[in-house]
């Protein structure tokens, strides 16, 4: 997972990373392996994506 995390920047100490998925639980497990590879500052949005997308008003971004 290593790679991947350094390819979306995700071991950027100096960028503010938090994690979330449809439901929670992947995105726990990914910041548990950020964790492990020294990156202990990283949030869980626990709302996660079925919390955020029910407010038109919030950001969404696709990021590839």
């Amino acid at each position: 997972m290593k790679p991947l995390f350094e390819k979306v920047g995700a071991l950027d100490a100096a960028k503010k990373t938090v994690m979330h998925c449809r439901g929670g639980i992947a995105a726990t497990v990914a910041a548990l392996q950020l964790a492990r590879l020294g990156r202990d500052d990283v949030a869980v949005y626990d709302g996660s994506m079925t919390e955020w997308s029910q407010d038109p008003q919030r950001p969404f971004e696709v990021t590839p």
